[in-house]
């Protein structure tokens, strides 16, 4: 009795005990994975609706809860899957279903699973791409100058540049003096081009006139159009003859908020054809143009001349005429300072801030972009019309506050040459009517910033060749430079310089 009392007594003992026993906790890792790691949808056309299957699956040693997945990036994209809550047990998994439907030439985005595993968020990219039509034009505006009445004639390029074949159906030219032959209307595949060949036939000398030729297509827009704008007589002198030539000073006047560009010329007006970049050692770097110009104005025919012996204020931030606005943040505007002119025109946004009055979006923009100004030192040079050589000089500045590659790309006219580079160049392209376009690929550094009552330091390349000229008849105009660069956002920007003006002289 004795021994079996003790027994009983012993056993709820270690009951008792097993009762206050905590339970551990699983051992192991919640994880998911995801196949295919990246859904490339490739490219299709704009029509078309594809679906691919991402499958999730828990590889850890625990279950993993879904708590919710969310598409980013592209509304090309939906998805069907589970409700939020989803278990996936160690080993199992469940099929996600996206479905693409083209919007753009690149739809990108990202597929967020959320969960409880010990990455929270499983992120798989989508790529899909639509295919569509999409054009460039070259030269995108055509000038015409004729000195003596005579037909002048060029060659506007076409060029497919989307993902789908470029139908051109009609064209259309606007204006009685200017005609143009085509092949239109034609099919042109991706990197295939046609030409137009554009004539411009005066009537009345000292007439300025004005047409557009119009390409019916089949991109989004269903057109494109190139502005044509045409002269009899010899125009007035534009800023980068005058300024090479002596007749043209820019300084700031006493009150610190005029700029003054002065007509020295005793028989020339000065015209002014775009927004241009404005240099001092001394004072605020600025960007000066008419608020109420005309985007289509050519060189040199421009929207706002300088008369014979006449000036033009450039007023701070004016909102009408003729007005400027700064393009260097950590210096002052000061008083009775020497300008320089750049002949580089203000890149777009910046141009677009300034008409639209914002200061403070141009030195944002500027702080947080690489800002490539073309320029050329030299702006107008002299030949004999028998033929003969000049120096040119290329300038590309980094006014922006990052670092920034400028594709910088030159184009000499066929039957001219250019050499004895002193940098030489990357590679040559094949321009328009023949033209040889020289290219180089400088990288500037980003601008140094110092303290107010000091200039900003910018990074600077500068290229000087000689061009050879063959026999030649009054003055002739060499192609826009032009530097293009690849903006913080990854979006290509452009920046130009008038055109080099050449003066054939007995």
């Amino acid at each position: 009795m004795w021994s079996f009392g003790l027994l009983g007594f012993l056993a709820g003992c270690i009951e008792t005990g097993v009762e206050r026993v905590k339970e551990a906790p699983p051992e192991g890792d919640r994880v998911l994975s995801a196949d295919p790691i990246l859904v490339d949808f490739g490219v299709l056309s704009t029509s078309s609706a594809v679906t691919e299957t991402v499958t999730v699956t828990a590889v850890g040693e625990l279950p993993v809860t879904v708590s919710g997945i969310d598409v980013t990036g592209s509304s090309a994209y939906t998805l069907a899957w589970a409700s939020d809550g989803t278990v996936i047990e160690p080993g199992d998994a469940v099929d996600l279903v996206v479905t693409y439907t083209p919007l753009s030439m690149d739809d990108a985005g990202e597929l967020l699973i959320h969960s409880d595993a010990v990455d929270p968020t499983l992120v798989v990219p989508l790529q899909g791409a639509g295919t569509y039509p999409a054009l460039t034009i070259s030269p995108s505006a055509v000038t015409f100058l004729s000195e003596y009445g005579e037909t002048v004639e060029t060659e506007v390029v076409v060029t497919s540049v989307g993902t789908a074949d470029l139908y051109l159906s009609d064209v259309y030219v606007e204006g009685a003096w200017f005609s143009a032959d085509s092949a239109i209307p034609i099919s042109l595949p991706p990197g295939e081009s046609t030409t137009l060949d554009v004539r411009y036939t005066p009537e009345v000398a000292g007439e300025h006139a004005i047409g557009k030729i119009w390409l019916t297509t089949n991109t989004a827009a269903g057109f494109a159009i190139v502005p044509l704008d045409a002269f009899w007589g010899t125009p007035c002198v534009g800023l980068g003859e005058a300024w090479d030539r002596g007749l043209l000073t820019v300084e700031t006047l006493f009150n610190g908020s005029t700029l003054s560009a002065t007509n020295l010329s005793t028989d020339e007006d000065l015209c002014i054809d775009g927004w241009y970049v404005f240099l001092s050692d001394e004072s605020q770097d600025l960007g000066a143009g008419d608020m109420d110009g005309d985007f289509a104005d050519d060189y040199p025919n421009g929207s706002m001349e300088i008369p014979v012996e006449e000036v033009l204020d450039y007023r701070s931030a004016a909102t009408s005429d003729a007005a400027w606005w700064c393009m260097e943040e950590t210096q002052t505007t000061d008083r009775n300072k020497d300008y320089t002119f750049t002949g580089g025109y203000v890149p777009e946004p910046l141009l677009s801030y300034m008409y639209a009055e914002d200061q403070d979006a141009v030195w944002a923009w500027m702080a947080a972009n690489p800002v490539m100004i073309a320029a050329r030192g030299t702006n107008y040079v002299e030949v004999p019309a028998g033929g003969g050589a000049a120096s040119v000089t290329l300038r590309v500045v980094n006014m922006g506050g990052v670092e920034g590659t400028s594709v910088v790309r030159e184009s000499v006219p066929a039957g001219w040459s250019a050499s004895d580079f002193s940098v030489a160049p990357d590679r040559t392209e094949v321009g328009s009517e023949g033209a040889t376009v020289y290219v180089w690929d400088l990288t500037l550094d980003a601008r140094v910033e110092t303290p107010l009552d000091e200039q900003t330091i910018y990074d600077e390349a500068s290229v000087t060749y000689q061009l050879t000229v063959p026999a030649c008849r009054a003055r002739q105009y060499v192609d826009e430079l032009t530097s293009t660069w690849v903006d913080s956002e990854s979006v290509s920007r452009v920046a130009s310089a008038n055109p080099l003006v050449v003066n054939c002289v007995e």
